[in-house]
């Protein structure tokens, strides 16, 4: 699954209800912080026009996969199938309704298992903070300097993903500050997503990997290239 579609996106907005052309029980305050309260997304929706389900609609369309993934976990936060219950308990929902709502509710947990990968490992489970500050850091350097001047950042990114993959799997190591090296060369043979059969192809992938991390390395220490952003 690429990204939502726009029947599963009004499928959402079915989920959540509107009223009078407000979302939910959203007031347009409320809908602003909801971005980054539920979501950690940083999101203004009084940058779009509209009512609140427009922009909504608006936002969640433009959005990317992962940015979906985290908007549709931020609803069923705030808006859980128990919300929906006590709804109707309390005799505002009728029968076909909470039957409707609990349709939505299992559909949209299982667009959320589909744009983060279908339980491979989850963007949402690694802390992207320092990923994402030097990715962008990296983006500026090649728009105001040279290509060459981010390789530095992109080193530093992709050091901090391994290194979060095997934080994650329970792998550990005698040295506080590991090489990019000696963390790839721990995730291949001890992160159970490597225990596979002796493929002759997936080795010489494996080695392509290896060699690519020894050379952006000797890049990423080059006083050329490398600029001091800590």
């Amino acid at each position: 699954m690429e990204k939502l579609s726009p029947t599963e996106i009004n499928s959402v907005v079915a989920y959540i209800g509107v009223h009078n052309g407000y979302l939910g029980n959203f007031s347009y305050a409320s809908h602003a912080e909801f971005y980054p309260s539920y979501c950690g997304l940083d999101i203004n929706p009084n940058d779009y026009e509209g009512t609140t389900r427009e922009r909504f609609i608006k936002i969640l369309t433009e959005a990317d996969a992962y940015q979906q993934s985290k908007i549709l976990r931020g609803v069923l936060e705030k808006y859980p199938l128990e919300y929906f219950e006590d709804r109707f308990e309390e005799g505002f929902l009728n029968k076909t309704e909470i039957e409707n709502k609990r349709r939505l509710y299992t559909k949209i947990k299982g667009w959320i298992s589909q744009l983060e990968g279908n339980g491979l490992i989850k963007v949402d489970e690694l802390d992207y903070e320092l990923v994402e500050e030097v990715l962008k850091q990296a983006e500026i350097l090649i728009n105001n300097h040279s290509a060459a001047s981010a390789v530095d950042r992109v080193h530093t990114a992709l050091h901090g993903y391994l290194k979060k993959i095997c934080d994650e799997a329970g792998i550990v190591f005698e040295k506080d500050r590991p090489t990019i090296q000696e963390i790839f060369s721990k995730l291949k043979n001890e992160h159970p997503c490597f225990k596979v059969d002796n493929d002759p192809n997936f080795n010489a992938i494996i080695n392509s990997i290896s060699k690519l991390l020894h050379k952006l390395n000797d890049i990423g220490s080059s006083p050329k290239v490398v600029l001091d952003f800590f």
